[in-house]
């Protein structure tokens, strides 16, 4: 069914109504011309072929217990004429594992939502948002299709857009093939506007898509004024839901604007994989935009000490059920798939058993609008209960685990802020609540690190909304053990105390497969290659090179070999195979002798990696311009300072060039923060690792060496204190 006039709109949506008492549904499609400026737009549901699926392609199903309809406290007289059910970043590969049981569920969970209902019992669309499969290759495709097959039915539609991953491995052409010839498909089912966008080149959503998505969304508004237009692409929108403030496509500006146009837009977005009951999973402001969740693993704002991926991660499967009325009222409730039930709403203050929905009582009045950001604005600070302590356990000269009952909040305990403080000492730590589970644990716990030994420090633990509004802490003091002065030994034979490496004792050197910081362990001398990746890049090698050392020796020769001067890290690790020392008397300042003739970087910075796979650098600290390092160049008898620029790094982006320098650099290690962002700088003597992170100023410096080499950890970086024979 196209366009229609007023009369028979009323008409229609009459008939709905009637229809939707005795359980009928009937479903019309777009079938308007495709403006030529944008020749993937098309109709856009999914017919797969009809073929005959064994039933061992897929893992049997456990039997569902049974499921209410709908929550008890629904508004009066909420009779749905259309029900959806929403989703993205199912990420399918196989039809074995867990994602694809967990898409299975969705469609059998919400078909027995659906049956269950007294007035309308169809499903009558299933949304994909995008990063449907993992790579885009034709395998994942027909895997995907082979999960549909088994679990869909005849009167529900598949609707989906491509994300950033089907651009991996066959792109469009590939997804038409197995999805839809379309890339933005328009559907209308029952009168409702169903409209979705694509991303091309990963990441973006170019002009002339814009100009074809006003067209939809306009067409769609005068076929159905007032009435709730349902959109969805598998990007977030930035600043709006939970997650958006990191994740987010580049044209944000052009589809905030053309969706905000029309106040009755009920946007859907994934990418970030963020928690659907977080309650900036819904914003409204110009219209409405909602984050889709995954069925793979959770990733969180970034700001938490621990980084985005917390402990558990994989335990994250949610769907979205979302139902209209004929006066254009919408329902929208979050189902999880690992509780088989709807989400309760993450308020520990509210009744536990409360369900979580949304409920948008008119989408093309933003006067009526719940979820804007007036909640913030008005959000009581969250508390503990009175009596509530601090549990210390794993006490060490280093290190404590500190517990704490969940504090309390009416909309959403987010998470924790814990200082420890001693003299002339701060550790901050910040940390989920792990309201994303379901039941919410009692406690939470969170080992705090790189403590000072034989200190008394004071606990502090702040709780944090949503909203980042923090409450008033519980308090403890404790006093870490004191440990012994560990003097600098080495078995190898250096010339200097503090000495880390001087390359004069490797024999070979093992490139490691990991670089035991952002995954993995270390297993072995170094790792070069993708700074924050655990992938190896072949083309970055560290190899020992005679002649080109301090003096004449030894050094490391660092050579990157690629057709791209981009990011790169070095990691030199310590361990019991090359007898590297991990303790030292004092780490104040970081020494190490280089030769970079014919080199120079964009940016770069030296730091630490600690025993608990801590990575510290000066590129952490950023908008200073007062970070000092130290300069002696070969021959000279004065050390001169240099600083780094506003992030953190030196080189010929940040005013501070070291082409063509020979000689010694020194860095105050006091002014390597933690790459977590919690706030820490570096204040230790034990380290697993020392890191290089840079890129080439220029392609002309690819395959040409840099030199490394009397790497130290030393109390004064002027004074070269030889080793006693």
């Amino acid at each position: 069914m196209s366009r229609h006039s007023p009369h028979l709109r009323r008409v229609f949506r009459f008939a709905l109504v009637l229809l939707s008492l005795t359980m009928v549904c009937a479903a019309c499609r777009r079938t308007d011309p495709t403006p030529a400026e944008n020749p993937d737009a098309a109709e856009g549901s999914h017919a797969l072929p009809a073929e005959t699926v064994p039933d061992e392609t897929v893992p049997p199903e456990t039997e569902a217990p049974e499921t209410e309809a709908a929550p008890a406290d629904v508004r009066d007289g909420f009779v749905p004429v259309i029900r959806l059910a929403v989703c993205s970043d199912t990420h399918i590969t196989d039809t074995t594992n867990e994602r694809a049981v967990r898409l299975g569920k969705l469609f059998d969970t919400a078909y027995r939502y659906a049956d269950a209902h007294p007035t309308y019992q169809t499903l009558d669309a299933v949304l994909m948002a995008g990063d449907i499969t993992n790579t885009g290759y034709e395998s994942e495709f027909k895997a995907l299709n082979t999960i549909v097959r088994k679990h869909i039915r005849p009167e529900t539609q598949l609707i989906t857009t491509m994300g950033n991953h089907e651009w991996i491995g066959g792109g469009p052409d590939v997804y038409r093939a197995c999805m839809n010839d379309t890339l933005d498909p328009h559907v209308v089912i029952n009168g409702f506007h169903i409209i979705g966008v694509s991303p091309r080149n990963t990441n973006n959503y170019p002009a002339a898509q814009i100009r074809w998505l006003k067209e939809e969304l306009k067409a769609a508004a005068e076929d159905a004024p007032g009435m709730p237009i349902f959109t969805f692409q598998h990007h977030h929108i930035k600043d709006t839901v939970y997650v958006s403030r990191s994740w987010y496509t580049p044209d944000y500006p052009t589809l905030r604007k053309a969706y905000g146009a029309y106040p009755q837009v009920i946007d859907f977005s994934g990418d970030s994989h963020g928690p659907m009951n977080n309650p900036l999973s819904i914003w409204q402001e110009e219209c409405t935009f909602l984050n889709t969740g995954t069925l793979y693993y959770f990733e969180m704002e970034r700001g938490m000490t621990g980084g985005t991926l917390p402990p558990g991660k994989e335990n994250a499967a949610q769907y979205y059920i979302v139902e209209a009325d004929a006066e254009g009222r919408v329902l929208i409730q979050p189902f999880n798939i690992l509780t088989d039930d709807f989400f309760k709403t993450p308020s520990n203050t509210d009744d536990p058993a409360a369900q979580l929905y949304y409920w948008i009582e008119k989408p093309s009045d933003p006067s009526t609008f719940l979820y804007t950001p007036a909640r913030g604005e008005t959000a009581s600070a969250p508390y503990f209960e009175e009596g509530s302590e601090i549990t210390l356990e794993k006490i060490t000269e280093s290190s404590v685990t500190v517990t704490v009952p969940q504090a309390k909040d009416d909309q959403c305990i987010y998470s924790y802020r814990l200082v420890a403080e001693t003299d002339g000492h701060r550790k901050e730590v910040k940390y989920f609540s792990e309201y994303y589970f379901e039941p919410m644990p009692e406690t939470v716990s969170c080992q705090v690190k790189a403590l000072h030994d034989g200190k008394t420090y004071t606990v502090s633990v702040y709780p944090v909304n949503a909203w980042g509004v923090e409450g008033e802490p519980i308090r403890t003091s404790f006093e870490t053990p004191a440990s012994v002065i560990v003097p600098y030994e080495t078995d190898n034979p250096v010339t200097y105390v503090g000495t880390f490496t001087d390359f004069e004792s490797y024999k070979r050197l093992r490139r490691s497969t990991d670089n035991g910081v952002f995954s993995g362990e270390a297993n072995g001398d170094y790792f070069a290659g993708e700074w924050n990746g655990a992938g190896t890049i072949r083309d970055t090698v560290l190899s020992i090179e005679d002649g080109h050392g301090y003096r004449g020796s030894k050094a490391g020769a660092v050579t990157v070999k690629a057709s791209s001067h981009s990011n790169r890290g070095l990691y030199l690790f310590a361990d019991a195979v090359n007898h590297i020392p991990q303790d030292y008397p004092s780490a104040r300042y970081l020494r190490v002798w280089v030769d970079f003739t014919g080199i120079d970087f964009r940016k770069a910075c030296f730091g630490f990696v600690t025993k608990y796979d801590e990575l510290y650098s000066t590129d952490d600290i950023d908008g200073r311009t007062d970070l000092p390092f130290y300069c002696l160049a070969e021959g000279a008898t004065e050390w001169k300072t240099m600083y780094h620029g506003t992030d953190g790094c030196f080189g010929a982006a940040q005013s501070s060039s070291v082409e063509d320098f020979k000689g010694w650099l020194a860095f105050p290690t006091a002014d390597f923060a933690e790459r977590t962002g919690s706030g820490s700088t570096f204040d230790s003597r034990s380290i697993k690792a020392v890191y290089m992170y840079f890129d080439l100023a220029s392609d002309d410096m690819l395959s040409k060496p840099f030199y490394l080499d009397e790497i130290a950890l030393v109390d004064d970086y002027r004074v070269f204190e030889e080793i006693a024979p």
